[in-house]
């Protein structure tokens, strides 16, 4: 969760101004601070630059600021401290910060701490990180509050946690390793993560109680205990028989240890694992609570409202409640669900295949040919070639306002309607056979008034900005027809079968014909 980096980069500051101070004080005479190290009135101590202290340090008051100060030794905050705030800024610790006073706040920023003691005989302390700010080692044995407040991107803030007391102990920020030690501890987590919690053996009848936006990354139980809260983990590992109450979001839950009660009192599981053991496990769900996936490798009882998505049972001595969603069990294993034996159903003995049926042979119809071009009102006709004899033909027009047509024994008549394109399919049908189509296009069906060539060329008089255009329409005799092109009348030439004129360049084109009767 958080780099080894930062720690040994702060570590390599350290000794370089150690090292730096040494030769300043040999070759310049610039003396170690000794007026600070026992400071019993408030005020700000340390200069504007990093001052080295060599030795113990003490604070026996409250509403301190010591800056800029690297202490070889320990940080002493005596029982004296006692309400109020004390400030380290700037500030290194080799040592340990012992914390012996209580009811105080202690503001880390930029500080370097290796590490942090609350002692048993102090009272409620607040610990606020900030900056880059780094401390490795935090050991709590009172009422003690850490929290990280606007830590600088990378800042370390503080990384292991070990609790011991039973005493509230409230925890906020990017935790890496928490160890719970103390008998009946009392943690809570408001916000942010945790890589690494353990509840060691000495930590029975401790509860956890995870906030709903924490996550953390495993849990390891060793000691009966309470995981309370809506907070996420996404790995659960119970080790020690015994209650062990669940609740929030949890990934995969595994029960490794004989004898163990587990009971998930509010939220949901998305696996639950029992390892192979020889004690049974007992699981509670309450009402409400669900278990996507269950894995049941030893004797397990599961009882409770709670609901079971699929179960996977791999043990003969397994009972449940409820009647999961999916159960999968071998057929040599019989399980009690829902109050009855349970048991796979051996597999159906498989239908032999029906033998295949030998394949149809299909209609045959020979291609057909496109036709180019049809007037209006003028038929056209096709004679479909198809095998076998007595093949039944049906013919469809795929618009027949422009082609109609019609079917008689193999001989097929297209009639045009209008102009246009159309495709005709023909299908053939027998009983016993594939049935098999083929298709053709009537690519044109044109009427009389329907323009059959646009042509355009110079106009008689150069420089006019017109052109000549000739206009040859489709019907059998254009005489009887009138043609203009944007407005402009064209006269008919009986001898070229076409209408000319002049008109203006622009509208020296086939879209602005009109062809009237």
């Amino acid at each position: 969760m958080k780099k080894a980096l930062v720690v040994v980069l702060i570590l390599s500051v350290a000794l370089n101004l150690l090292l730096v101070a040494a030769i300043a004080n040999q070759s310049f005479g610039i003396p170690i601070a000794e007026a600070i190290k026992n400071i019993n009135t408030p005020g700000t101590y340390g200069p504007p630059a990093m001052e080295i202290i060599d030795g113990d340090a003490t604070i026996s008051t409250n509403e301190v600021t010591l800056q800029n100060t690297l202490i070889t030794g320990s940080l002493y905050l005596t029982a004296e401290v006692n309400q109020g705030t004390v400030t380290l800024s700037q500030v290194e610790v080799q040592g340990e910060v012992i914390i012996a006073g209580g009811n105080f706040t202690l503001k880390l920023t930029d500080c370097a701490l290796a590490k942090v003691t609350v002692q048993e005989e102090g009272g409620a302390v607040k610990i606020v990180a900030s900056g880059t700010t780094s401390v490795i080692n935090a050991s709590v044995a009172a009422e003690t509050s850490l929290q990280e407040d606007a830590l600088a991107e990378g800042a370390q803030g503080f990384q292991n946690v070990q609790v011991h007391t039973d005493k509230k102990t409230i925890l906020v920020g990017d935790f890496d390793i928490v160890d719970i030690h103390a008998k009946k501890a009392n943690v809570k987590v408001l916000k942010g993560s945790v890589a690494s919690m353990y509840i060691k053996s000495s930590a029975a009848e401790s509860v956890i109680d995870l906030a709903a936006e924490v996550q953390a990354e495993s849990l390891s139980i060793d000691a009966i205990m309470t995981l309370a809260g809506k907070g996420k983990v996404q790995a659960v590992d119970v080790n020690v028989p015994g209650l062990v109450a669940l609740q929030g979001e949890l990934g995969e839950v595994t029960c490794r240890a004989e004898g163990i009660f587990l009971e998930l009192q509010a939220g949901s599981i998305a696996k639950l694992i029992v390892s192979q053991l020889e004690h049974a496990t007992s699981i509670a769900l309450a009402e409400d609570t669900s278990v996507e996936t269950m894995d049941l490798n030893g004797r397990t009882g599961v009882t409770g409202k709670g609901s079971i998505g699929a179960v996977t049972i791999s043990h003969p001595g397994v009972t449940i409640d409820q009647m999961p969603g999916k159960i999968i069990i071998p057929e040599n294993i019989v399980a009690m669900i829902a109050g009855e034996e349970y048991k796979a159903e051996p597999e159906p003995e498989p239908e032999p295949e029906p033998k295949p049926l030998p394949p149809k042979p299909s209609v045959k119809i020979s291609k057909i040919s496109d036709i180019n071009l049809l007037m209006v009102g003028k038929t056209a006709s096709k004679t479909i070639s198809v095998q076998p004899s007595g093949t039944v033909l049906t013919v469809t027009s795929s618009n027949s306002k422009v082609a109609a047509v019609s079917l008689s024994g193999n001989k097929v008549t297209i009639t045009g309607k209008g102009s246009g394109t159309a495709t005709i399919t023909v299908k053939g049908t027998k009983t016993g056979y594939v049935s098999a189509t083929r298709t053709f296009t009537v690519e044109k069906v044109r009427g009389p008034m329907d323009v059959k060539e646009f042509k355009v060329y110079e106009p008689l008089v150069p420089g006019t900005g017109k052109k000549t255009v000739a206009v040859f329409l489709y019907a059998d005799n254009p005489s009887i027809y009138t043609v203009s092109v944007a407005g402009v009348r064209l006269t008919y030439l009986s001898e070229k079968g076409c209408f000319y004129g002049e008109v203006h360049e622009a509208d020296a084109k086939q879209s602005k014909v009109k062809v009237s009767k």
